[in-house]
């Protein structure tokens, strides 16, 4: 199942680059802000992320695309208490997420003069490869899942020369709770360069 929703999100992609003529590549710094049960298992923010979309105008204001972004977020804590099936342990934790988005895109934009700041307001659909990890001395207790995951947008192209822009964009991530893994949740704040024809 999740290969057919990885073809399908890469289809969209080449598919509607191919198919209009205008076309937006976006390549930006992603910041991370854990929300929910992902905050309280790591409460400080992630400060390495990347993302990179490519987005074909279906018309004036909506464009369709696709998203494949990168986001790590590491907390060490001291003297803490896990507990795994039938075993306890204690000592010094390193807590590390490793989150890998890949998401089928819409977007739809305010005005549309290109050559003009245009407010955009989008959302994705897709699937989330999640890799958590929890060090203690010479143990480590790893979770690697897949979610099915959401991400409503809001963002601001600000043009600074011709057929080039800076993206500026909050995006919710929210991936689903699974029958063996808790759902995921963090704010990411993106700055970078947009480009397109």
């Amino acid at each position: 199942m999740k290969k057919y929703i990885l073809i399908a999100i890469v289809s969209i992609f080449i598919g509607t680059a191919g198919y209009s003529q205008t076309s937006i590549y976006t390549l930006d710094y992603t910041m991370g802000f854990g929300t929910g049960s992902m905050g309280e298992y790591i409460g400080k923010a992630s400060f390495r992320g990347l993302t990179f979309e490519g987005r074909g105008f279906v018309s004036d204001n909506v464009s369709v695309g696709a998203l494949f972004s990168w986001a790590t977020f590491y907390e060490a804590r001291e003297n803490e208490t896990i507990v795994q099936d039938y075993t306890t342990l204690f000592g010094n934790q390193y807590r590390y997420i490793n989150v890998y988005p890949m998401l089928a895109q819409v977007h739809y934009y305010f005005g549309i003069d290109p050559h003009k700041t245009r407010v955009y307001l989008g959302g994705g659909i897709g699937t989330y490869s999640v890799n958590k990890e929890t060090q203690i001395g010479v143990w480590a207790l790893e979770e690697n899942k897949w979610h099915f995951g959401v991400s409503p947008e809001v963002g601001v192209l600000l043009p600074i020369a011709y057929a080039t822009m800076i993206n500026i964009s909050l995006r919710y991530n929210y991936a689903v709770k699974t029958k063996n893994a808790p759902d995921y949740s963090w704010l990411g704040l993106s700055i970078g360069f947009a480009w397109g024809n």
